[in-house]
């Protein structure tokens, strides 16, 4: 059986292949950039350069399309946010060929506006950030003087810690707020919305849904990330939260969901209670600390496109860690920098080696797109340097 698996360059796309390639499936990986870490993946078998889902989204489409028609895929996994929302937008192109184990569009952008999920969370009696929607430029102003800060600006339909701003001041705000309109050119029904900022650690509940019920579960603590205002975790761990649990599923049970999913939270320093932050419905960043733990999303997936449904896993191993030590190192200065104890955190970060420790895209006999990552890294560092 076969898979064509996206985003080759991102370390989701390579922890997916190896997962899937490990269990024999045949891997076709695909990618914009010619020196994809995945091309270079002894579990991909074949490889193809496609049009960028960024710039080019019709292009992105057919290439993909015209890929999986002239050769057999059996399930087309797509990756990131932007492939995700792009495949399942025009699911139609590509169900008369091969199987897309992911939701319907309407849904997936349900689930990827942060204000949207907001409103379905208040309704579900689930906690969330205090948060403030502003539909008028006029009103920034008013805004500004009612809110507690810090707060957090955040775009209504980003990934990551793209367009995320930490405000710790009335004027700061007014500034960063017409800043973030001008620099993504947002409409004013497009306007970020601002959320309180919740203080303490990060969370993560991933799950697998079938037409609305739960196939698997799975909880991860976050110990470092990058950038360390919130960007992807770099270390994690294993663990059980039953309360964060049960808020996912009732998020996702409420929509039917089908596929994939992460729900992230922030465990209150203050209150010691959750707080949902965001849903991203698509494959995650730490998707490897799952298959690492014991539940292997990408497979699971795998085989409930094949044949329909998979057996429920819901039990998995805590205190498993792993780590991506590309990211990690990146993180590494900001969290000396904003640490009250730096030796600390230098003993902590040099902790190669410990029992239940894992790493993120390396294997020792899958060794060459590691070693392109830290090309690629490298190549970076010397490219900021000279700016």
């Amino acid at each position: 059986m076969s898979v064509l698996i996206t985003n080759a360059s991102n370390v989701k796309g390579l922890v997916v292949t190896q997962s899937l390639g490990k269990k024999g499936v045949e891997i076709t990986t695909t990618d914009c950039e010619y020196l994809s870490a995945a091309f270079f993946s002894r579990y991909s078998k074949h490889h193809f350069l496609c049009a960028s889902p960024e710039r080019t989204q019709l292009e992105f489409v057919n290439s993909i399309q015209n890929h999986i028609k002239r050769n057999k895929i059996d399930v087309l996994m797509p990756i990131n946010s932007t492939e995700t929302n792009l495949i399942s937008k025009y699911k139609e192109k590509f169900t008369p060929f091969t199987k897309v184990p992911f939701e319907d569009f309407p849904k997936m952008m349900q689930l990827h506006n942060k204000n949207e999920v907001m409103k379905l969370a208040s309704e579900l009696d689930i906690r969330i950030p205090g948060t403030y929607e502003i539909n008028n430029a006029t009103d920034i102003e008013k805004f500004s003087k009612e809110m507690e800060y810090p707060v957090v600006i955040k775009l209504r339909n980003a990934t990551s810690s793209v367009g995320i701003s930490y405000v710790y001041s009335a004027s700061e705000f007014v500034s960063k707020y017409k800043q973030t309109i001008q620099k993504f050119n947002l409409k004013s029904s497009e306007y970020p919305i601002v959320q309180e900022y919740i203080p303490g650690s990060g969370y993560g509940v991933s799950m697998l849904y079938n037409q609305g019920d739960i196939r698997a579960s799975f909880t991860h603590k976050r110990l470092r990330e990058y950038p360390i205002t919130g960007g992807p975790s770099t270390l994690r761990v294993s663990v059980r939260n039953q309360e964060m649990e049960n808020a996912a599923r009732k998020i996702l049970d409420h929509v039917n969901w089908h596929g994939v999913a992460m729900v992230e939270f922030k465990l209150d320093e203050r209150t010691n209670k959750p707080v949902l932050i965001e849903v991203n419905p698509r494959f995650w960043g730490s998707v490897y600390q799952a298959i690492a733990a014991g539940v292997n999303f990408p497979y699971l997936l795998y085989e409930m496109a094949l044949y329909g449904d998979v057996e429920p896993v819901f039990n998995y191993k805590v205190g498993v860690k792993t780590r991506f030590l590309l990211n990690d190192f990146r993180a590494l200065i900001s969290h000396l920098n904003n640490s009250g104890h730096r030796f600390t955190t230098f003993k902590e970060f040099f902790k190669f080696y410990e029992k239940d420790l894992y790493y993120d895209a390396f294997s020792i006999n899958d060794a060459l797109p590691a070693m392109m990552f830290a090309y690629k890294g490298l190549k970076d560092v010397l490219n900021s340097r000279h700016k």
